[in-house]
Parts: structure tokens; C-alpha cells; sequence
């Protein structure tokens, strides 16, 4: 984790726009970064949501939230002069592409003087990454916003500090500047790390955050069943698999052989099965579950839970393998979310459906697909995975 055993800090700066442009899901990443042992301070200028901010991690010991304000500038008539002639010497060779035009005469005394900032922020501490969002050309930030990030990059840049950037607007929006000054970029798809090559930028400074949920707290699409895997009352370790068995009173020889093929595998699991409403006569599926299901879940190993109905479609989000005995409709809507989405029964034909749904009848067959789901879980490269390889 640390060099000496010390904790490795990080500062966070989120603004405005950026946090309501993800409705917010920002904030899930300092968290997962607390979580794995990082000391993270989160940095606000806007009053709000730095109240937001306080109220969401609260009594989290490794993240510390900072209501930064900005300070006043007065620049007499001759500095802003001084600045003009700065920015003149720094583009007098440039020409407005197609013309014969200096750059200078068409932008120094209007859109450089007149944004000469009045205000900036100071700050004054020691980290080892400062991760930030990645503004947009095209929607730009406020100017006091602007001037925010600036002055934050600008203090890493004098202590020596790397800057990171996560990417939440369109890759084509990314500011030209930004990739000049940024060491590393973090991206949701491939295709964004392409962009980034093709401007030049080295292999190993861009990283793309494939676990599904930290990915999703970049989007600014939302999707409203995504929102269900941050159900902080259920927790599978990215180590563990997480399993949805349904329940169905027709098909309990096929339960007992799904639980018996769990219990071969030596892995680390959550086993969540989920309970249906059945009667027969005078005997309840509850007397049924305690007496004859719950035996058999002990024997599977690690944890398990007998979940009531109503809480299907989050645990479909928050489990990565969803097996039942019989095909319903939750299977293909878990396959459309990239989960292993499963029918167990021997008696039928071991085949796979176009909508992603795979009929098994081997339990040999339903090990490898719950052995595959958590190898290709353990691969995905977490916000802690990537950040821990920029500042080892």
C-alpha cells in the first residue's frame, strides 16, 4: 500500500458542474479509495455541496472534507499590462490556421486581459496524487470553477505532486491543455484510451476502470437499475463471487444439485437465495426453506442469506451469477448486465439462449461458468488497483 507503512494521501477537488453532471456518483470514489486504505481529502468551493459532501461521508475516518474559499486578486493597470506582454511573447508565432493573422492581435487585449482572474485559491499541504475530473471544452466550467482547478494543479505542479484525471464528458471534449499538464488519465471504455494514444499520450499513463460500478460513477447517463449496486446494506467483496439462486418448490432436486456443485468449489462466496411465496396444504415454503434449504446452504461455505421477495431486481444488480431452475424473465435482464444468468436442470438440454440466458445440466458445467464469472471479476482494475500503480 505505502512506502515505510504510511498512508498515502489523496486530494480529491470535485466541482460543481462535474458532480451533478453524474448525479453526484462522484462521490463513490474517494469512498472506494478510503476503503482501501487511502487518506482522501475531498475539496469543495461551493458551500452545498461541500454540505453534501460532509452529510455523505460522514464518520468515514480516512476521508476528510474541505470547504476551500477563494481569496481576492487586485492587479493594478501595469500588471495586467505585464501580463498581456507575457502572453504576447508566448504566442507570437502563431497564426490563425488559414490566415495570415497573428494569434495575439485577435485575443491578447480582449479574451486573455479580460479573464485575468481576480480571485484563486490557496492551499498548502503535501499529497501523492491529486485526482480530479476532467472538465469539457465544449460545457466549460464556471470561471470560479475554473480558476479552482487551476490553482490546485498549480500547487501540485510546485510540490512535485502527479495529477490524475477521471474522464466523465465525451473524450473529444477533453481540453487540449489538460493533456499537456495531466500525468495519467482514467477512462470508462477502450476506445478512450485510444483517443488518448492517437494525441500522443503514452500507453502507461492511461488506465481504464472496468469494475462496473466505480465505471458507472463516471457516466452521465443514469440508469436507474445501476443505482441499486450501491446498496450499502449488502456487500461482496470484489475477492468473493456473489450467487442469486431462485427458489422453486417444482425443482428441488436441481436446488440440491446447485448447492451441492457450490459447495465443491473452494472460492471465496456470498450465497443469496431467494425465497417465493409457495404453499402446499398446510405446509409453507418457510417450514420447507428452515428445514431442508437452510441445512444445505451451511454446507456450501462461506456466507449466505435467505432473502423475502420484493428484492429481486437489486440483488440481480449486486450478484454476479444468477442461477435458477426454470427460465423467468430476471435471467435475461442479468445477462443484459453482463452477469452469468443460468437454468440448472439436468433433464433438460444443455444450450444457450440468443438473449445470453445458458441452459445447463452438468454440474461440472455451472462450476467453470461460477469459476469464470469470479476470474473475470478478480481481472477488472478497480479505482484502488490504478491508483496504487501511479504512486508505488
Amino acid at each position: 500500500m505505502s512506502k515505510g507503512g504510511s498512508i498515502k494521501r489523496i486530494l480529491f477537488p470535485i466541482g460543481e458542474k462535474e458532480l451533478v453532471s453524474v448525479q453526484e456518483r462522484l462521490l463513490h470514489i474517494p469512498l472506494r479509495l478510503a476503503e482501501s486504505g487511502f487518506s482522501v481529502d475531498v475539496v469543495l468551493y461551493k458551500k452545498e455541496i461541500h454540505e453534501k459532501a460532509e452529510a455523505f461521508f460522514k464518520d468515514n475516518p480516512n476521508i476528510n472534507v474541505i470547504y476551500l474559499q477563494s481569496a481576492s486578486l487586485v492587479w493594478s493597470p501595469q500588471q495586467r499590462d505585464d501580463f498581456v506582454r507575457i502572453y504576447i511573447k508566448h504566442t507570437f508565432d502563431f497564426f490563425i490556421p488559414g490566415t495570415d493573422m497573428r494569434y495575439w492581435k485577435a485575443s491578447a487585449f480582449d479574451d486573455f486581459r479580460g479573464h485575468i482572474a481576480s480571485s484563486s485559491f490557496s492551499f498548502n499541504s503535501d499529497y501523492d496524487l491529486l485526482l480530479m475530473p476532467l472538465p469539457s471544452f465544449d460545457e466549460p466550467p464556471s470561471t470560479e470553477c475554473d480558476v479552482f482547478y487551476s490553482s490546485l494543479i498549480f500547487h501540485a505542479k510546485e510540490k512535485g505532486v502527479p495529477i490524475a484525471g477521471l474522464q466523465i464528458y465525451p473524450v473529444v471534449h477533453t481540453p487540449l491543455l489538460y493533456m499537456k499538464i495531466l500525468d495519467f488519465f482514467i477512462v470508462k471504455e477502450e476506445f478512450e484510451k485510444e483517443y488518448y494514444l492517437k494525441h500522443d499520450i503514452e500507453g502507461k499513463k492511461v488506465f481504464v476502470l472496468s469494475t462496473p460500478d466505480e465505471n458507472y460513477c463516471l457516466s452521465t447517463v443514469e440508469d436507474i437499475y445501476k443505482n441499486l449496486v450501491f446498496d450499502e446494506q449488502i456487500n461482496i467483496e470484489k475477492d468473493e463471487i456473489g450467487i442469486l439462486i431462485v427458489n422453486h418448490p417444482k425443482y428441488r432436486p436441481q436446488i440440491n444439485e446447485v448447492l451441492q456443485a457450490l459447495s465443491r468449489l473452494n472460492i471465496k462466496k456470498s450465497v443469496f437465495f431467494y425465497k417465493r411465496g409457495y404453499h402446499v396444504r398446510e405446509l409453507s415454503e418457510e417450514q420447507i426453506i428452515d428445514e431442508i434449504i437452510r441445512p444445505a446452504l451451511e454446507k456450501v461455505g462461506g456466507k449466505y442469506y435467505i432473502v423475502h421477495e420484493g428484492a429481486l431486481v437489486k440483488l440481480v444488480m449486486l450478484c454476479d451469477v444468477i442461477i435458477a431452475t426454470t427460465y423467468i424473465i430476471p435471467l435475461s435482464f442479468a445477462a443484459r448486465y453482463n452477469k452469468s444468468a443460468v437454468v440448472y436442470n439436468p433433464l433438460k438440454k444443455a444450450i444457450a439462449f440468443e438473449d445470453g440466458v445458458s441452459y445447463l445440466n452438468d454440474k461440472m458445467a455451472l462450476m467453470d461458468i461460477v469459476s469464470t464469472q469470479l476470474s473475470k471479476k478478480q481481472g477488472y482494475s478497480s479505482i484502488s488497483d490504478i491508483v496504487k500503480r501511479m504512486i508505488k
